[in-house]
């Protein structure tokens, strides 16, 4: 496995006299190859979005992308990584959203996440209870010439039909 990369490197150190040269040329390689990373690992955070899995995963995403830009040695600001949050964030999320941004100073991360999660815990169960409430449907009486709106001897509760 070293002389495979000691053949890959060889071609870059070529025209190398001195071993300082040949350490410049690695290293040159090296930072390139880098810089290339980053750049690709904050492509990936701008396109990092909700979409549809769980607020969890998401923010697991953005600080696994944030991990990875630390360890290369290119870090985010507190500001970019909540910027990559909020941007990565559905319509639904804009009351939030909106809240966050209004404060003079950038939220800790963890303050964010947890306005985020909360946000939709309560999203999750109106849905839940908008689901399981009682459809009323007005227009049925009308549809079978009924202008009372009397009952047509069928309950529209839940469970029904």
């Amino acid at each position: 496995m070293l002389l495979d990369a000691l053949e890959v490197y060889s071609s870059r150190v070529i025209g190398s006299v001195h071993s300082n040269q040949v350490w410049d040329k690695v290293h040159e390689y090296f930072h390139t190859q880098t810089k290339a990373r980053a750049r690709q690992l904050r492509t990936d955070l701008r396109s990092t979005t909700l979409d549809d899995q769980s607020m969890r995963d998401f923010l697991t995403q953005i600080k696994n992308i944030a991990d990875e830009l630390a360890g290369i040695g290119s870090p985010m600001t507190l500001e970019e990584y909540v910027d990559a949050v909020l941007e990565g964030l559905p319509q639904e999320y804009a009351p939030v959203v909106s809240v966050i941004e209004s404060k003079f100073a950038t939220p800790p991360i963890a303050k964010v996440e947890a306005l985020l999660l909360a946000h939709e815990l309560r999203a999750n169960q109106f849905r839940k209870q908008s689901f399981f409430s009682p459809s009323i449907n007005y227009t049925q009486g009308y549809s079978r010439g009924s202008v009372s709106g009397g009952h047509s001897g069928r309950c529209h509760g839940r469970g029904s039909g």
